[in-house]
């Protein structure tokens, strides 16, 4: 009986390696650590940088509820949506999840569409994989230039440099960097209207 036992928590154990919570003040810091590499005048629908980082924090406390593990498949009508239009509307959260995490996907359309695609957002900051990474689903512009399985381990360090790639493609090249479009769609969703009064968000670090 206590060789079952040992067993059971064994696989357990091993089906849980790779996935992990971080908590919110963990986060902050090694955004704030991160951060001092972007031009020193950050400003993201005017905010200042403080505020900032709070958008960033929350948006994922929001979205992964900090799993680093957290896998959201949603599909989309390519005319219909955007994750622009998604974070500005505040729509009902549809996506489904795959079984992972607390990834939670959002689809502003309830109708059927032949255009439809299929986009999976990845880990701690749910960062779409058509933009951001590679797979074996789909094409991605790889943006960040890593595979999807970086950003679902418990190692956030490559989801943070994903992150802040995509921030310093947009504000030190704006409109002139390469797939800008997609990168603003991508910086606006993470500081999206669903975080609001965010001052007293760190209160507890």
């Amino acid at each position: 009986m206590k060789t079952l036992v040992l067993f059971a928590v064994v696989v357990l154990g091993c089906s849980l390696v790779g996935a992990r919570n971080v908590t919110k003040c963990e986060l902050r810091q090694q955004l704030m650590v991160a951060f001092t590499s972007l031009p020193n005048n950050v400003m993201v629908n005017g905010l200042t940088e403080d505020h900032f980082l709070a958008k960033v924090v929350c948006h994922a406390e929001r979205l992964s509820g900090f799993d680093t593990n957290a896998m959201t498949n949603l599909t989309h009508g390519t005319g219909k949506e955007s994750l622009e239009d998604s974070s500005e509307s505040g729509s009902k959260e549809k996506g489904k999840k795959n079984g992972k995490g607390k990834g939670k996907g959002k689809d502003k359309s309830s109708e059927s569409n032949e255009d439809d695609v299929d986009v999976t957002l990845y880990g701690l900051f749910q960062l779409p994989g058509n933009l951001v990474c590679s797979s074996a689903n789909g094409t991605s512009l790889n943006i960040c230039g890593i595979s999807c399985n970086k950003l679902t381990d418990d190692d956030i360090s490559d989801d943070i440099i994903c992150v802040v790639k995509l921030i310093n493609e947009l504000v030190t090249k704006g409109f002139m960097a390469k797939n800008s479009k997609e990168l603003w769609k991508a910086v606006r969703e993470l500081v999206g209207d669903d975080c609001k009064n965010v001052g007293q968000y760190f209160s507890e670090c």
